[in-house]
């Protein structure tokens, strides 16, 4: 579980001039980069690095990333050989969320939304309010959803066609448009390297304003 100190708040009060500042990554292992909307090249992915709207992050075999949203501590954890596209779009206090997942496998651990949240693919979206979920994409063979807790409303991009998917439940949805709705075996569940992490962490985060002057977020998590 994340916990953010007061230093949190202060990010907030100074959300419009970091309006397009949507997340932070918390934690990054082995091979991981990114490439900021607008470049061309990726860069390698440091812990504190702030995430704007349309960075693309990407993750070799061994690579890990955790990210949190700024707004409402909403995570997202990239395992190996993931590539996403992390948008979002402010509204008053809170961020409209789309993650645009090539390939890959990702959880997330989405707070109680009041704005959009989904997690699109090149086969399904996936439409969350408050969930706890595993996505797993390949172009090849489809998705799945493995459901941990709440539920995730999974649309089929070609047909249209949608199925909800609750805790405790798996649904795989073929490249053809066939949804397969199944009770998880606990086996296929992915390992979360988090879940083995020992003790708090902490991540400092500096941020430049309008102005030259600095500002810093403290990010304790554990």
């Amino acid at each position: 579980m994340i916990k953010l100190k007061y230093f949190f708040i202060v990010f907030i009060l100074f959300s419009n001039i970091y309006a397009s500042k949507i997340a932070v990554a918390t934690k990054v292992n082995g091979l991981a980069e990114i490439m900021p909307e607008g470049k061309e090249d990726f860069s390698k992915l440091k812990p504190g690095t702030i995430l704007s709207d349309g960075d693309m992050v990407r993750t070799g075999s061994s690579g890990f990333v955790a990210i949190i949203f700024i707004d409402d501590k909403s995570i997202l954890k990239l395992k190996g050989n993931s590539e996403a596209v992390i948008s979002g779009q402010r509204t008053a206090a809170s961020i409209s969320k789309k993650i645009n997942m090539n390939s890959g496998t990702v959880r997330a651990t989405i707070s109680k939304q009041n704005v959009d949240f989904v997690i699109q693919t090149p086969t399904s979206v996936a439409s969350v309010k408050g969930t706890d979920f595993w996505l797993v994409t390949d172009p090849a063979t489809g998705d799945q959803i493995i459901c941990i807790e709440g539920s995730v409303g999974l649309i089929n991009i070609e047909t249209g066609e949608e199925v909800d998917v609750t805790e405790d439940m798996t649904c795989t949805l073929l490249p053809d448009g066939t949804f397969d709705l199944t009770e998880t075996d606990a086996s296929n569940i992915p390992d979360d390297p988090t879940d083995e992490q020992e003790g708090p962490s902490q991540v400092r985060v500096y941020l430049d304003g309008p102005n030259g002057e600095q500002r810093v977020i403290v990010i304790d998590y554990q």
